[in-house]
């Protein structure tokens, strides 16, 4: 017996790793729900996205209160800095030749993430885990 939440196996961050966080509002297209959007996104994108940036695990979060209320949240986890360099240089970058080939491998996925959404209004920062 217990409470749901605490039958959950422990998960932790790995010291070294970066765990980089960004919100987003979410700009459904016409005749999509928010909940179609997150089915999507959580049961095809995210395990496309997580195949071909080895290295990586992504999760998806909804803004339930506060000031991101209504608008999801992603958590981009990076086994060390040394992988997130690999595939984000720079502060800012748009990625690197790795990105360019995983985003190549992800184009008909992307494709039919634009069925669903756009994204905008980001905020994001990558946390080092010490």
């Amino acid at each position: 017996m217990g409470i749901g939440f605490l039958n959950l196996s422990a998960q932790s961050f790995i010291k070294g790793s970066v765990v980089a966080m960004s919100t987003f509002t979410v700009n459904l297209k016409p005749n999509v729900t928010m909940d179609q959007f997150i089915d999507f996104y959580t049961n095809k994108y995210i395990p496309a996205n997580d195949k071909v940036y080895p290295g990586t695990r992504t999760y998806l979060f909804w803004g339930d209160r506060g000031d991101r209320k209504n608008q999801i949240g992603l958590v981009w986890i990076f086994e060390s800095v040394a992988v997130r360099d690999k595939y984000f240089p720079n502060e800012g970058s748009t990625g690197s030749e790795a990105v360019l080939a995983a985003e190549e491998k992800l184009k008909a996925m992307n494709e039919e993430f634009d069925k669903y959404a756009a994204l905008s209004d980001r905020i994001y920062t990558d946390w080092l885990v010490k």
